[in-house]
């Protein structure tokens, strides 16, 4: 018994946790390091979810949903917001949750069109585009990252 609650206990102080961001802007820059004196990587839209890494003087390493890394200053990003991206080449937009629901007047949007989750039931997700209207998306369409541990033998 005293041996398991060891593990137990090395498992617990050796796991950290990743938090998920959520980008609170629209054109907000991603850099290749920690400063605007590295290039720029990429430009992403408001809602856009990232998966924090570390951080160093007040920039964040971030990890993208296509497991690329970049680096975004911490005021651009909150953990307040649950973020979602479609993550597959097209997601249809309903009015409700179900897939028979009547489709949204925008009846789909590409793949990297972030939303802010606002609502679930069962699988689908009830989301807020950045132009502020709600839509229903089924959750096998899109990603989010999650607050996960690694675990470090």
């Amino acid at each position: 018994m005293t041996r398991l609650y060891l593990c137990f206990v090395l498992l617990c102080s050796t796991s950290s946790a990743l938090a998920s961001l959520c980008v609170t802007a629209d054109g907000v820059s991603l850099h290749t390091g920690p400063g605007n004196k590295y290039p720029v990587s990429w430009k992403v839209s408001k809602y856009t979810p990232l998966a924090e890494i570390k951080g160093s003087g007040g920039w964040i390493e971030v990890e993208d949903m296509d497991g690329e890394h970049h680096w975004i200053y911490g005021s651009h990003v909150t953990r307040r917001l649950v973020c979602v991206s479609v993550r597959t080449n097209t997601a249809k937009l309903r009015k409700a949750a179900g897939p028979q629901a009547e489709l949204a007047d925008i009846k789909q949007v590409d793949r990297y069109t972030s939303f802010k989750r606002v609502d679930s039931q069962d699988e689908w997700y009830e989301v807020e585009a950045s132009w502020g209207e709600t839509y229903w998306i089924n959750e096998s369409m899109v990603w989010r990252p999650l607050k996960i541990s690694k675990l470090s033998f």
